[in-house]
């Protein structure tokens, strides 16, 4: 029986992620790498998606590596 519980407060948490009449319409909910949920602007999310990730050969670029001075 507490199997039942757990699942279903699972669903539950979900559920307050999804839905989209508690949330505003400016906001984001979020799950930290901690696992707190905090609400972030919309706006903020958006740039931060559209963001170019940085290329391997970017990266070697960046690097202070002894390999490269030869």
């Amino acid at each position: 029986m507490g199997h039942n519980k757990k699942a279903a407060s699972r669903r539950d948490f979900f559920s307050l992620l999804t839905n989209k009449k508690q949330a505003s319409a400016g906001t984001v909910k979020m799950l930290t790498a901690d696992g707190k949920l905090v609400e972030i602007d919309r706006a903020v999310f958006e740039a931060a998606a559209k963001n170019k990730k940085a290329s391997n050969k970017d990266i070697y670029d960046w690097m202070k590596n002894p390999s490269k001075e030869s």
